[in-house]
Parts: structure tokens; sequence; C-alpha cells
């Protein structure tokens, strides 16, 4: 049921089985600058690293993640009373990539502090994996993602169209505590309000996909 469960929403809760001692001594915050939500890039670190094999093999499992599937991406999400933010309904789009490769495929080039990204096929999007491992207690006041499950059977939405989507009836919010993950398609509507009591929750975001992006593109890394 949890594959058919993930077709279906978009968005599934499982819980990661790695050790509170594990997570608790990870040196996630020596990643964060003071006053700074998030942190890119992750993966080049070698304790984030060492966490894509055991999530890997939970997923495989669990029947969500072939067993060639790579980590691309880590970033790491915060709240904090300084840093308390909010971001609207949206699809993730965008991928890191290592360098640029001319086809028309692929739009949205965009380079970021910590490399080169673009927008590729609705196809590759689709076989796309967030992995959210949370850190720390998240409730309905700490400022969880909400999704609305289904909609990314709708495909890629413009921009635009994201407001006309019935949400409120349909909303989830992602709820989780220490050690769990939360699966999504990035191409599920999600959004995330300011915390009503920011405790500083920490998120530790993969992006697991095909080792192959196609269309001649090379992924700027894969674990």
């Amino acid at each position: 049921m949890t594959a058919a469960q993930l077709d279906v929403d978009g968005a599934i809760r499982l819980e990661s089985g790695l050790s509170w001692d594990l997570l608790a001594t990870l040196p996630v915050d020596d990643a964060l600058e003071d006053g700074l939500a998030g942190a890119r890039d992750l993966l080049w670190q070698p304790w984030c690293a060492r966490l894509v094999a055991p999530i890997r093999r939970r997923l495989h499992a669990a029947g969500v993640l072939a067993a060639e599937s790579v980590a691309v991406q880590c970033t790491l999400f915060r709240k904090t009373a300084d840093c308390n933010w909010k971001v609207p309904y949206h699809q993730d789009l965008s991928v890191p990539v290592a360098a640029r490769v001319e086809h028309p495929a692929l739009t949205g080039w965009s380079s970021k502090p910590d490399g080169l990204y673009v927008q590729p096929p609705e196809a590759l999007l689709s076989d796309l994996l967030a992995v959210r491992l949370h850190l720390d207690i998240c409730g309905e006041d700490d400022g969880p993602l909400r999704i609305v499950p289904g909609s990314h059977r709708a495909g890629r939405l413009p921009f635009a169209a994201i407001a006309d989507v019935p949400k409120s009836a349909r909303e989830r919010s992602c709820v989780a505590a220490p050690g769990d993950l939360w699966l999504m398609r990035p191409l599920v509507l999600h959004a995330s309000s300011r915390a009503l009591r920011p405790n500083g929750r920490r998120v530790l975001h993969f992006l697991f996909a095909p080792p192959d992006p196609g269309h001649g593109l090379q992924w700027r890394i894969a674990v």
C-alpha cells in the first residue's frame, strides 16, 4: 500500500529507521550561519553522504525507490524566531546539474551560489522523489510543510494556474516526529507557513533521482 499511496497522494510519511542517537550526533547546526534559514549542497559533507545508503535501503524495502537511485541534493531547512519564513504553494521544477547542455527540452536555466540549475522535462520531474528527514518535532504550530494530495497528477502547472487549484478542503499538514521521513513528489503542490512557535525545527531535504538524467545532463553530485 505504501507505493500505491505515494502514487495517489504524491506524499507519504514513513519512519526512517534511523536511531535518535545517530540523529542527535549529526553536526547539522555547523552547516548553518547565524540567521540563515537553510543551506544547500550538504551532500558534499561526509556525515550527510553517509545518511544516503540507509535511507535508500529503507525506501527500496518499502517499494517506493529503485535500488539504483542516487541522491543528487540535500538541503537543510530551519525555522527559528529570527528566521521564521513562509513560502506559497508551488512545485519544485529545478534540479542541480554539472554543466549547461543545449537542448530544447531543457529550460529555466539559473545560477545559484551553489551552482547551476535547470528545469528538465516533466518525465524526469515525475521520477524524482524528495525525502525530508525530520530531526526535530514538527507539529501544527511549527510551520510544517502543507501539501495538496493528488495535485502532482495534474503534471507541471503554469505558475498562474496554481492559484486556481482547490486547496483548503484537501490540504494536509506534514507533521512529524524526530526520525520521520516525508516522501514527496516534487510536482505535488506544497507550501509552508510561518511557525506559530518557532522552535528551530530542522529538516534535511534529500532529492533522489535516476542515475542518468538524460539529454546529456550530468548531476552535480550523485551519492
